[in-house]
C-alpha cells in the first residue's frame, strides 16, 4: 500500500531550473544535436541556465540555433542566464552581433 501523504510537492515551491550544458562542438555539423539538446530543454520555472564554457568550435550555424533558442526563452517569459561562455563563444557571436541577443556575460566569464 502506498502513501500518499506528503509525497506532492506544493505548487508554490521554487521554480526548476533548467541548465543547458553546451557540448565543444556548435557547429553545423553538430546542429541536429544541438538542436535536440535545446528544443527538449523547456523548463518548468522562469529560469534557463546555459553553460557555454565547453564550447571550442562555434559556427554561424550554431551561433543561429542559440540566437533562435533565446528568443523563444525570451518570447514565453523565461529569463536566460548564463552560467559560463567560453572565449570563442563570446567572440564568434560579437562578430556578427548576437551577443545581445544571446544574454552573453561580458569579459572572461569563461
Amino acid at each position: 500500500m502506498r502513501k500518499a501523504a506528503g509525497t506532492k510537492r506544493s505548487k508554490a515551491s521554487k521554480p526548476r531550473l533548467a541548465v543547458i550544458e553546451l557540448p565543444a562542438g556548435c557547429t553545423l555539423r553538430d546542429a541536429a544535436a544541438l538542436k535536440t539538446l535545446l528544443v527538449g530543454s523547456a523548463p518548468a520555472g522562469k529560469t534557463v541556465m546555459v553553460a557555454g564554457g565547453a564550447v571550442t568550435r562555434i559556427d554561424t550555424a550554431g551561433l543561429q540555433l542559440l540566437a533562435a533558442f533565446a528568443l523563444r526563452e525570451q518570447s514565453a517569459g523565461r529569463q536566460l542566464q548564463w552560467h559560463s561562455a567560453s572565449t570563442e563563444l563570446r567572440a564568434a557571436s560579437a562578430r556578427i552581433g548576437l551577443s545581445g541577443v544571446l544574454q552573453l556575460p561580458p569579459g572572461d566569464a569563461a
